[in-house]
């Protein structure tokens, strides 16, 4: 009798382990906590409004150190000529100069936006300033300056020829054939040291000659070692020595016309 009992009690003890086994929902061993998505939004957020502040210090003080820190390297940087070229590291984007970067025009257009209320766009791009400006991305989960684009100047007169020359004196240094075929009026007179001389037509013709055709040693060193604040406004402007560039006013913006090597 008493094993009888027994074994109706194990069987029950069975059962009842077969049915929470049943009922009970198992536990996943790949289960993780949910991220707190809230947190890190608020967090990636502050970070960018932190780093737009930062930018926008920087062109309030004129600091170009500070503005290198908070880029990305290849840089892309449009000039207020509508030319454009990536600038490599640091020092390169030093070498501009603070008069090409913190115009009047680009201190305002980027100290004007509101970094409380900023806002990425779909591609992910956060923009100081619509028409020229300053454009941060997240590179390597932080927000960096990744383009430069500067307003350019409705101004006239000296100043503008000054800038135009630095610039141009720029391309030389650097012997940036693509940025030079935008820098001048066609057709381009060209005297090369063979003593022929050519009429370029146009800038693709003007990039097919390549650097080591157009850019030569002594042009590059006279067109360097002229101080560009002491030129005299002129229907056309000499820079450099015997071997210069000539530049002139065309439709009201500053273009080379004349190569002499």
């Amino acid at each position: 009798m008493i094993r009888q009992k027994m074994k109706k009690l194990g069987a029950a003890l069975v059962l009842c382990t077969l049915v929470f086994s049943v009922s009970a929902p198992a536990m996943s061993v790949y289960a993780r906590p949910r991220k707190n998505v809230r947190t890190n939004y608020v967090a990636d957020e502050t970070a960018m409004r932190d780093t737009a502040g930062k930018v926008q210090k920087a062109f309030d003080e004129k600091n170009i150190d500070e503005l290198s820190n908070l880029c990305a390297y290849p840089l892309a940087f449009v000039d207020q000529n509508g030319n454009s070229k990536w600038i490599q590291g640091k020092k390169e984007l030093k070498a501009l100069g603070t008069e090409q970067i913190f115009t009047e025009e680009m201190r305002e257009v980027v100290g004007s936006a509101n970094a409380a209320k900023i806002q990425p766009d779909k591609k992910g791009a956060l923009k100081l300033g619509e028409d020229g400006g300053v454009v941060l991305k997240r590179v390597k989960k932080k927000w960096k300056v990744t383009k430069i684009e500067v307003k350019g100047s409705a101004e006239t007169g000296e100043k503008n020829m000054v800038q135009a020359a630095e610039q141009f004196q720029r391309t030389f240094y650097y012997r940036d054939l693509e940025t030079l075929s935008k820098q001048c009026s066609y057709p381009v007179k060209i005297y090369f040291t063979d003593g022929t001389v050519q009429d370029i037509q146009s800038a693709g013709k003007l990039v097919e000659l390549g650097e080591n055709k157009v850019f030569t040693d002594d042009l590059v060193n006279q067109v360097n070692e002229v101080n560009a604040g002491t030129l005299t406004e002129g229907e056309k402007i000499q820079v450099g020595g015997i071997s210069s560039f000539w530049m002139e006013k065309t439709n009201g913006v500053w273009k080379i016309n004349m190569i002499v090597q």
